[in-house]
């Protein structure tokens, strides 16, 4: 029998049946293997079990009073269900295996740095993740995911998690939509309307409270940005972008972190996000400054980069950045854009030491501008 002992866990990789004649036998295998292992937690892989009998639950059972950590993955849909139905799924950690997607016919429908959607069929989208392959990862964002749906944030919800060749991604139901992007690029005469719908969407998640715990905060996780890139920046430039980000009103009011036009889906003329899992709680500054970023922030230091990431020149991106924000204000205020602009240039320097520390280029174009800014103002108050 295969196992494999992986940083204290202890996977155990079973086959065939778990029944009546193989129970006692597969039990004893375990047995030795446990005994010449020293391990935290022990994992059960039953991606090759294809049927277990009352035999097999109390192999299980044995297992899971012997030991606190005892979990299962790889169930079939089959094999989980007898779980279910016996009490176990209640009692112990059983997850199901992924259902196999193909998309190599599939349209692509959106697309950004940490995913990307995929049309199946004429009712169902799937998002790739390009950047993790851990399914609780991804389960946490349907958490949040569901959190801002239930109140009253227009969240596309998932019905399946699956896997897509060796990526993981999420499957939802979505009849007849696209991307923003897609909508705005393919009806430019309605590009106005769009965008008026794209800032109430922002105000929205800004003005719609959460108080629940599983939500971070993103002024905390910005100070934490701030104390890493701390030994690139001059002593009195750290201290005082510290202090205007301490400064900032605590909210208990949704940040989506990275709301830009390939994030959302047009669904029958409505807006739904898609992507959540940079959503946290806090002032809309921070949510203002994320969207600066990809629009305007990372064509500075690299002429060409929102016809890379977005399709569009970066005079376009400028354009939807400034007609998005003068909406939201209902005014063009310049030093409203300026401090968000600052709290943005934080999160750039950041991103740039963290993403590309060999980009000096940009790393000297955002602390310079950062500096500038940080010159020019005592507050973050934007008026909201």
């Amino acid at each position: 029998m295969r196992h494999l002992l992986n940083e204290g866990i202890l996977t155990i990789y079973l086959e065939g049946e778990l029944n009546s004649y193989s129970a006692e036998p597969i039990e004893k295998e375990i047995d030795e293997i446990i005994k010449e292992n020293k391990f935290k937690s022990l994992v059960l892989d039953f991606e090759k079990i294809h049927y277990i009998s009352s035999a097999g639950l109390r192999v299980v059972l044995k297992l899971k009073q012997k030991f606190d950590d005892v979990k299962i993955i790889n169930a079939s849909l089959e094999v989980y269900d007898v779980f279910q139905m016996t009490g176990f799924t209640s009692m112990m950690d059983i997850k199901k295996a992924l259902r196999k997607v193909d998309i190599t016919d599939a349209e692509v429908i959106g697309d950004g740095f940490f995913s990307t959607v995929y049309r199946l069929d004429k009712d169902t989208i799937v998002k790739v993740f390009n950047r993790t392959s851990d399914p609780n990862q991804i389960e946490r964002e349907l958490r949040l995911a569901k959190e801002a749906f239930v109140l009253g944030v227009p969240t596309a919800i998932s019905f399946d998690i699956v896997r897509v060749g060796e990526k993981l991604g999420v499957c939802f139901e979505m009849l007849d939509c696209m991307s923003l992007k897609t909508a705005v690029l393919t009806h430019p005469k309605r590009s106005k309307e769009y965008l008026t719908k794209y800032a109430e969407l922002l105000k929205k998640i800004n003005t719609t409270e959460c108080f629940n715990p599983i939500i971070p905060e993103i002024k905390k996780h910005y100070l934490d940005k701030i104390e890493k890139i701390k030994p690139y920046l001059e002593e009195k430039y750290y201290l005082k972008a510290k202090r205007l980000v301490e400064s900032i009103e605590d909210r208990k009011t949704f940040v989506h972190g990275d709301c830009h036009f390939k994030n959302i889906m047009v669904q029958k003329d409505e807006l739904i996000l898609i992507d959540m899992d940079t959503l946290s709680v806090g002032h809309p500054i921070f949510e203002l400054a994320a969207i600066y970023a990809p629009y305007c922030a990372f064509n500075e230091d690299d002429p060409g980069n929102s016809e890379r990431f977005f399709g569009i020149t970066s005079e376009e991106a400028d354009a939807i950045y400034n007609g998005l924000i003068n909406l939201y204000f209902g005014k063009d205020d310049p030093v409203i854009k300026d401090k968000i602009k600052l709290v943005a240039y934080i999160h750039m320097v950041w991103w740039n030491r963290v993403n590309e520390p060999d980009n000096n280029v940009r790393l000297e174009g955002c602390r310079g501008r950062l500096y500038h800014l940080l010159d020019l103002y005592d507050d973050l108050n934007i008026g909201i």
